[in-house]
């Protein structure tokens, strides 16, 4: 028998009256504040759903685990509120799910590797503790591709070998796109306000689009990757999943700032003075006035869902223009050799470092013998393993060091030229279309619902230049605000739909 969800809304999602699936945060604030609903209260309900839908149901298995404490942090920001204390900022009292490599005490940090399932890591990563500061609930731990998809071609995005299998929630059959595959699925479900998730390549932006959310892969050194657990480091950030422009925005000035213990943190210093913008203010309605977003020649189209956001975008006072695009192809190509070598020197550096204690590995050959004890787990093979396996593991390898530098010099080249060239605020595409360029450069790149073919979520995305998250954002929202092509999964899914119907909500 399905369980009763509590809530007569809660299919959807909603809490007293507010409907989860389109309040952003300041309309939570506002609620929270006014007490129409409380942080226990909305804890409670993602609790509800998370158990109605991710556990039971359609078993979308998006949630690794929960935090004991959810419960209790939530009390503890109602008291803070009943206090008359001041706001910690525009996440306190709310829940926030991370993806599993990112480092917290109360919970195992496992990358989805069996062989990290008891790793309580020495220090809680940044990002997380900033949350904390900024009395944020953190709910739980999402579910991803494991290693952050770096274990088997043959691995099925959403796959690990500890969490088991994420399921799409636009289409069960679809392909959920991965890294940060569970928090897509559970941004989308309103099983929290907002989701973290984190990207090498891809791993924000595609699973963000099949989920139809705004989803922001950050400039490196915007966001802490300290105590998060390494994929390749020179290419790794993590960021927001969000249902809305405006909760993305609020998350990011929650996780941004400076950190000693991130290498690439002097970049964001020396940009921005360290500084972080008042993305939220910098949210306006016309803030497509005016701008030059480029078009790439080879996705300029004034037919179908990309045509349709480009005529709004032309209609929202942007000027589109069209260049010709730098063969970046081989560059990307050449990013993705740098892993293997990024990825042991990393990995055997945070075993060694920060891992907690008392685990049954403490190097990347150690994780292949384990894995290969384990097959009935380990079901996909791990040749991505094995390859990365046979480098050098060397931070200072000659070769390695080499395509590094090219990969990243030669993408960071192509969009300057673009952008300098065209003076261009930032440049537009469908779906992936700037991602493999962004994330080998190091550049920032956002999501955000572009509209459905049938059932099936298409993002539109915005790239620009190092540290213009602001103006992404505020582009975005622009856009968004004239849009509205939001359209929830329990609405658009009819398998998800009927199941809503049949637990009695709606």
């Amino acid at each position: 028998m399905p369980p009763v969800v509590k809530d007569a809304l809660s299919c959807g999602g909603a809490v007293g009256g507010i409907d989860l699936q389109t309040a952003t945060v300041l309309q939570l604030q506002a609620a929270l504040k006014a007490g129409t609903i409380s942080s226990e209260r909305l804890v409670q309900q993602s609790l509800d759903r998370i158990a109605a839908f991710d556990t039971a149901g359609p078993a979308l298995n998006s949630v690794r685990s929960l935090a004991p404490t959810a419960l209790q942090q939530a009390g503890a920001a109602d008291a803070r509120r009943a206090r008359g204390e001041p706001s910690r900022g525009p996440l306190d009292g709310l829940p926030i799910l991370l993806k599993d490599n990112v480092g917290t005490r109360d919970l195992p940090t496992t990358a989805g590797s069996i062989a990290l399932a008891s790793n309580f890591p020495k220090v809680e990563a940044t990002l997380t503790q900033k949350l904390r500061a900024g009395g944020a609930i953190v709910l739980g731990k999402t579910n991803l591709s494991e290693f952050a998809n770096w274990v088997s071609r043959l691995m099925p995005n959403g796959y690990s070998s500890l969490g088991g299998q994420v399921i799409a929630a636009y289409d069960y059959a679809a392909d959920p796109l991965g890294s940060s595959t569970g928090s897509g699925v559970a941004a989308t479900m309103a099983f929290a306000t907002a989701a973290i998730g984190s990207e090498t390549s891809g791993s924000i932006i595609s699973p963000a689009a099949v989920h139809s959310l705004v989803g922001l892969k950050p400039t490196i050194g915007l966001v802490s990757r300290a105590g998060v657990i390494p994929l390749a480091h020179v290419f790794d950030t993590a960021g927001p999943m969000a249902r809305t422009v405006t909760d993305a925005a609020a998350l990011l000035s929650v996780v941004a700032g400076v950190d000693p213990l991130d290498d690439a943190s002097p970049r964001f210093t020396a940009a921005l003075g360290g500084v972080v913008p008042d993305y939220l203010g910098g949210l306006k309605t016309d803030a497509l006035r005016g701008a030059r977003l480029g078009v790439r020649n080879t996705d300029i189209n004034d037919t179908g869902l990309f045509g349709e956001a480009l005529a709004v975008l032309r209609a929202q006072g942007a000027e589109i223009v069209e260049f010709t695009d730098s063969d970046t192809s081989n560059l990307s190509l050449l990013a993705l050799g740098v892993i293997p070598n990024e990825f042991k020197w990393y990995l055997n550096h945070y075993l060694a470092e920060e891992a907690g204690p008392d685990l049954p590995v403490a190097t990347l050959t150690d994780i292949i013998v384990f894995n290969a004890q384990n097959p009935d787990k380990v079901k996909y093979g791990q040749d991505l393993l094995i390859a990365s396996d046979a480098t050098t593991g060397l931070e200072f390898d000659p070769v390695y060091l080499a395509a590094r530098t090219a990969a990243v010099s030669g993408t960071q080249n192509a969009l300057d030229t673009a952008i300098n060239d065209h003076q261009l605020d930032a440049i537009v595409a469908p779906g992936s279309g700037n991602t493999t360029v962004t994330a080998a450069a190091g550049y920032p790149n956002l999501t955000v619902p572009m509209g459905y073919t049938g059932q099936a979520p298409e993002g539109l995305a915005f790239a620009g230049a190092p540290f213009t998250e602001a103006k992404l954002l505020a582009y975005a929202y622009a856009y968004e605000q004239a849009t509205q092509k939001r359209i929830s999964p329990t609405r658009l899914n009819p398998e998800l739909a009927a199941y809503c119907q049949s637990i009695g909500a709606n």
